[in-house]
């Protein structure tokens, strides 16, 4: 139960928040240039997750880890992970799973809000973000701000340090509050 606190807490919350809101903003784009612009099914979620990243990078390390530090590591780090997420998403899971979905002719009508043409596109590119956002999520806690996030485990696991009990109105002198 401890190692699924440590999954799920503040940061999941935020997480979600923050993701929702960027989910909404780069797939927009994301959409709107590949079914508007005509740009491909590759180059269109390229564009979203460079301006994805960015947004993601500052609301991880100032808002949701809330992470001061400032390292070269660190960032290195994150565009790994970003290029390794993307890379997983929309070369192997999404074109994998786009096979599945595009087989029922139920799930194919969601993709065709593009036109016929951009199904099979409209459906990887689903596929490819909700995908991103999970896996981004563990590679972000973990692997990119995970020092930090480790002060905090530490933190939090420490046992309560007991202190010997005030009697009366000795205790608000203490500074104890009840």
């Amino acid at each position: 139960m401890k190692k699924l606190n440590r999954i799920v807490d503040r940061t999941m919350v935020y997480y979600l928040i923050i993701g929702i809101l960027n989910f909404i903003v780069c797939t927009g784009i994301m959409f709107l240039l590949f079914n508007l612009c005509g740009l491909s099914e590759h180059l269109a979620p390229l564009v979203n997750y460079g301006l994805g990243s960015v947004i993601w990078y500052l609301s991880c390390k100032y808002i949701l880890f809330r992470d001061n530090m400032s390292t070269g590591q660190q960032l290195l780090r994150f565009i790994a992970e970003v290029i390794v997420c993307y890379v997983l998403t929309y070369y192997i899971i999404s074109p994998l799973l786009a096979k599945l979905v595009l087989r029922s002719e139920k799930l194919l009508k969601l993709f065709s809000f593009g036109g016929q043409d951009n199904i099979e596109g409209n459906c990887k590119m689903t596929i490819g973000s909700i995908s991103y956002a999970l896996i981004n999520y563990f590679g972000q806690r973990f692997f990119v701000f995970n020092k930090h996030m480790e002060h905090h485990r530490r933190a939090a696991d420490a046992p309560e340090e007991k202190q010997p009990a005030a009697v009366g109105a000795g205790a608000e002198q203490h500074g104890e509050q009840h």
